[in-house]
Parts: C-alpha cells; sequence; structure tokens
C-alpha cells in the first residue's frame, strides 16, 4: 500500500509557507508601528482617547509642573543622570512624631511656590524629616542660594544651611 499524505503535506508546506512568512511580517510591522506610536505619546494622551467600545473617556486634572516634567523628560532623550558630590540647602528638619511630616511639605510647598525652578527633596531619615533645595555643584552656589531663600522667606533663616550631598545632575 503506497502513503499519499507525505506529499500532500509536501505540496501544502510549499503553498503555505510564502503566505506564512508574509503574514508574520506583515505582524512583526505592525507591531513595531504600534510600540513606536506609544513611545510618542505620554500616558496622559493616551488615558484622554475614548474607548472603542462604549466610547468613554478618562478625564484627567494634571497639575501643568507634570505635563513640563513628561515633556522634559521626553526631550532629554538620550541624556544621562549621574549622582555627584555637591551641595544642598537644607531648610528644615525636624523629628516631631505628629507634625513634622505636615511641616515638611508645607516648608516644600512654599519653596516650589517662590523658587520654582529649584528641585526641592523632601526626605525621610527615621525619625527625622527634611526638606532640601537644589543641586549646587560648588559652595558658593549654594551659599549665594541660601542668601537669596532668607531674603525671600525670612521666617525659615534659623533652619537654613548649606549641607554636602549626593546630587542629581543630568549629562550628555
Amino acid at each position: 500500500m503506497y502513503n499519499f499524505a507525505p506529499k500532500i503535506f509536501r505540496k501544502m508546506k510549499r503553498n503555505y509557507v510564502p503566505f506564512v512568512v508574509a503574514f508574520l511580517l506583515i505582524l512583526g510591522t505592525l507591531q513595531c508601528l504600534k510600540s513606536q506610536d506609544a513611545k510618542s505619546r505620554n500616558i496622559v494622551e493616551v488615558l484622554s482617547v475614548a474607548d472603542t467600545a462604549n466610547n468613554a473617556t478618562v478625564r484627567i486634572f494634571e497639575d501643568k509642573r507634570i505635563e513640563q516634567l513628561i515633556s522634559n523628560k521626553r526631550s532629554s532623550g538620550n541624556s544621562r543622570v549621574l549622582n555627584v558630590n555637591g551641595f544642598r540647602v537644607q531648610v528644615f528638619s525636624s523629628n516631631a512624631q505628629h507634625t513634622a511630616k505636615i511641616d515638611a511639605f508645607r516648608v516644600e510647598k512654599e519653596i516650589r511656590d517662590q523658587f520654582p525652578e529649584q528641585m526641592v527633596y523632601v526626605n525621610y531619615f527615621s525619625p527625622f524629616w527634611k526638606v532640601r533645595v537644589g543641586d549646587f555643584r560648588t559652595q558658593a552656589q549654594a551659599q549665594a542660594f541660601r542668601s537669596q531663600l532668607i531674603n525671600s522667606l525670612p521666617q525659615l533663616r534659623g533652619e537654613v544651611y548649606v549641607v554636602r550631598e549626593q546630587i542629581t545632575i543630568s549629562g550628555k
């Protein structure tokens, strides 16, 4: 008895191989385009698009600084973030159990409102809440900002001083 199955399968393989290869190439190309589109849009834009199934939309109310941070991150592209030795200006430190956290974020808001161009860092190192400002390469730069800070917010005068710390800078 002669077996015809191998001939039929060989013939089918030859006929379907070009279609399978073409299908996989098209699928790969579409997947690549989809991932490139997703990279060019931020999460806010993705969520704001209406759902096709039930036409639902998500409304997002965001601070303008968030949008600015997203656009800065996208525009920086291939720049790196480096941690180097530098200086910051410490404006608050407290270990008062019930009020320190609230006070730290209040001070942070005051400084962000007064100096929006400066980075403000709120940290908790048990048992202390600390607020530090800036990423200064030299002590002289930090001292100059300290003077500016005291002139703008004199109520913080007693707690403002320069500290040595690892700072964050962006490099190319």
